[in-house]
């Protein structure tokens, strides 16, 4: 008989997650006999949860917002992508105990290069957004030589820590780390000479979220990146578009994450042709 594989994604809220329709898709075209669930988790739930995911057999799991940074410490060990990145999106769950891995990273530069041919090397980016997504990808842009990295959240001291722990995790990198004031027009003059402008926060989740950065900040010749994959157009690609700008959403980030971690739980390669196949019909088969 053929091992049965279960997998989940812990977050709070999850109900927006396509995860399960992505990597449904990716099982059915290898043929396997697998499950991936979601689990509601709010953030004092957390640990309570991970312990039954792996009393109840689970071979991985996703972590998603709030929870990429709580759960560090839940770890019983952390692979290398979760301290050079300072958050977990993905645990490997195993007899002995429990590896946070990151591999959102991986997902955004695998993304960049194939879906523009580019790579942060020698740009000047913005990155909105300093919670768990946005320390991974600011983290990425230093490592891979981006010549400034602009850090920009509603809660400065959250941009603050992470330009220290940036500093502190790649003492030799040669980037300039800016951080920035959690005022909008602060955001759009440093945004508008930037070559790259990554969106990291939850708005264009609901319906009427309006885009954390401000017009302004957009312009032509930029490419703006907008890790919410729910939407063929999010309100903050909508208006950088309506600038000039290039815009990308989350879409594919979301796959080569996914299946770097698949990869991870099973060793095996997940079919990322299927998976993004499967993402695009519900998405924009919603959108009409």
């Amino acid at each position: 008989m053929k091992r049965a594989y279960r997998f989940g994604l812990l977050g709070h809220p999850v109900k927006h997650s396509l995860s399960p329709v992505m990597h449904g898709a990716s099982f059915q075209a290898l043929g396997l006999q697998a499950e991936y669930v979601c689990f509601d988790v709010p953030p004092g739930e957390l640990a309570a949860r991970l312990e039954a995911c792996r009393g109840e057999g689970f071979d991985g799991l996703n972590v998603t917002i709030p929870h990429k940074e709580a759960v560090l410490p839940l770890m019983t060990r952390l692979d290398p992508s979760a301290r050079l990145f300072g958050a977990v999106n993905t645990v490997r769950l195993e007899a002995k105990g429990m590896t946070g891995f990151n591999t959102d990273a991986t997902g955004f530069l695998t993304d960049l290069r194939e879906s523009r041919g580019v790579t942060p090397e020698g740009l000047r980016v913005l990155v909105v957004g300093c919670g768990g997504a946005g320390r991974a990808v600011a983290t990425a842009c230093v490592r891979e030589g981006a010549s400034e990295v602009g850090l920009a959240d509603l809660y400065p001291a959250k941009a603050d820590a992470l330009a220290g722990g940036i500093v502190e995790r790649l003492p030799d990198a040669v980037t300039q780390v800016d951080v920035l004031s959690g005022e909008a027009e602060v955001w759009a003059r440093y945004g508008e000479a930037c070559d790259l402008i990554v969106h990291c926060t939850s708005a264009g989740l609901h319906a009427g979220d309006a885009s954390p950065v401000p017009a302004a900040a957009f312009r032509e010749g930029q490419l703006v990146y907008d890790l919410v994959y729910t939407a063929r157009l999010t309100p903050t690609m909508r208006v950088a578009a309506e600038a000039g700008a290039d815009v990308l959403n989350g879409m594919g980030m979301l796959v080569h994450q996914g299946a770097a971690a698949f990869t991870i739980w099973t060793g095996l390669e997940a079919d990322t042709a299927a998976m993004r196949a499967a993402l695009e019909a519900r998405v924009y088969a919603a959108a009409g």
